[in-house]
C-alpha cells in the first residue's frame, strides 16, 4: 500500500507533535515538585537519546545492508557480533548508574519532612475530601456531587499533610504540585507540601473508589500570609456563628442521610442528662456520634459504637458542663460535624 506525499506529511507532522508534547508539562508550584519537574526532564533527555540512537541504527542498517537491484544471492548471515553486545549492555549500565542514584537523591528530598509550620489532617471518605487544620482550630468539607472541598495555603510555608481514609483507598492528587499519595484506610500517610507559587490548584481523586470517583474533588489556595489568616478567621467566624435553642426536655434527634447530618447544631439545657435518638438512613455505610472538647479533639465526652444504616438507636448522654462542643461523626470526621451548645440561649453555651 502506498501512501500519498500529503498524507506522509501529516504522519510525520502528527509524530512530531506527539514527541513534542511528550515534552511538556506544567510547572510546579511546590519544592518537592520541582525535584519530581527536573528529574522527568532527565529521565525525558535520556530516553530521546536512546530513542535517537536506536532508530539511527535501525536506519542505517536498513540503507547500508539493503538488498541491490539485480542482486537475488543470499546476503551474509552474522550470528552476533562480541562488541555489539558489549557495547549493548554497557549503554544500559551508564543510563542506571546515571538514573538509579538521583533518582535515590530526588525521591529522598521529596520524602523529607522539614519542620512543618501548618499541619493539615486531609480526610477521604466516598465521595468528599474533609480536612482540619489541628493548630488553628478548623475544618472544611467538601459534599459528595455538590462541591469540592476547599483549603488555603500559605505560600512558602511547609504544610505537614497526614492523610487517612475513612472507608476504601482513595488517591490525593493535585497536579500542579506533582504529587500523588494514597489515603488507605487503617495507614496514614504523612508527607510534606512547600507551595512558592501563589495560585488556585484543582485536585482530585485519582484511585477509583466507587460511582463518586469522578465528583471526588479537591480546590487548593496558594495565597499569601495575611490572607490565610483571613480565610482562617472567616472559618472560625462562621463555627462560632451556630447557635440554636435548646432543645426541650432533653430529648434530640439527629439523622445521617447522604454522609451528612440534617443539622450542624444541636442545644440542651445544662445539668440534665440527655436522651440522644441517631438516625443513620445510609445504607450499609457505617456512622457513629461522639462530643469533642473542640475540633483540636483533646478530649472526647461521649461516643455511641458505629452502626450501618438503615438503623436507628437511642443512647443516654450525661450531663455536661456548660459550654460550647463540637459533634461529628468518628467515621467521617468534619463532613459530618456540628456544635454542640449547653447552655440557656442567652449565655450562648457560657
Amino acid at each position: 500500500m502506498r501512501i500519498r506525499r500529503g498524507g506522509r506529511g501529516r504522519i510525520l507532522a502528527g509524530a512530531a507533535a506527539g514527541l513534542l508534547m511528550t515534552g511538556c508539562a506544567t510547572k510546579p508550584a511546590t519544592t518537592q515538585g520541582d525535584y519530581v519537574h527536573l528529574l522527568y526532564y532527565i529521565i525525558l533527555t535520556l530516553a530521546v537519546l536512546v530513542f535517537v540512537g536506536v532508530e539511527g541504527v535501525l536506519l542505517f542498517s536498513i540503507v547500508r545492508f539493503r538488498r541491490r537491484k539485480g542482486d537475488g544471492s543470499e546476503p551474509p548471515q552474522r550470528h552476533g557480533n562480541g562488541r555489539t553486545i558489549a557495547l549493548f549492555f554497557l549503554i544500559g549500565a551508564v543510563l542506571v548508574g546515571i538514573l538509579f542514584p538521583y533518582g535515590e537523591q530526588v525521591l529522598a528530598l521529596v520524602q523529607k519532612n522539614p519542620p512543618p509550620v501548618e499541619t493539615i489532617d486531609i480526610q477521604g471518605s466516598q465521595w468528599q475530601w474533609s480536612a482540619v487544620f489541628p493548630n488553628e482550630g478548623i475544618g472544611v468539607t467538601g459534599k459528595s456531587f455538590r462541591r469540592p472541598l476547599v483549603i488555603e495555603l500559605p505560600v512558602g510555608e511547609p504544610i505537614h499533610v497526614h492523610l487517612i481514609s475513612n472507608d476504601v483507598m482513595h488517591e490525593l492528587f493535585v497536579p500542579s504540585f506533582f504529587y500523588m499519595r494514597n489515603a488507605m484506610p487503617g495507614l496514614a500517610n504523612d508527607f510534606t507540601w512547600t507551595p512558592y507559587r501563589i495560585g488556585t490548584f484543582n485536585g482530585q481523586c485519582a484511585e477509583f473508589c466507587g460511582l463518586g470517583h469522578a465528583q471526588m474533588r479537591l480546590v487548593v489556595r496558594v495565597v499569601a500570609e495575611n490572607d490565610f489568616l483571613t480565610w482562617v478567621d472567616q472559618q472560625r467566624r462562621a463555627v462560632l456563628g451556630i447557635k440554636c435553642p435548646p432543645t426541650p426536655g432533653g430529648v434530640l434527634r439527629i439523622t445521617a442521610k447522604d454522609i451528612s447530618w440534617n443539622t450542624n447544631c444541636l442545644a440542651v439545657l445544662p445539668g440534665q442528662p440527655v436522651s440522644l435518638t441517631v438516625s443513620n438512613q445510609d445504607s450499609g455505610i457505617d456512622h457513629n456520634f461522639a462530643i469533642w472538647n473542640s475540633i483540636d479533639f483533646r478530649h472526647q465526652f461521649f461516643a455511641t459504637g458505629k452502626f450501618p444504616g438503615v438503623a436507628t438507636r437511642t443512647f443516654m448522654v450525661q450531663p455536661l458542663p456548660a459550654g460550647t462542643y463540637y459533634f461529628q461523626c468518628n467515621v467521617h470526621g468534619p463532613a459530618m460535624s456540628g456544635v454542640f451548645i449547653v447552655g440557656h440561649p442567652k449565655q450562648g453555651g457560657k
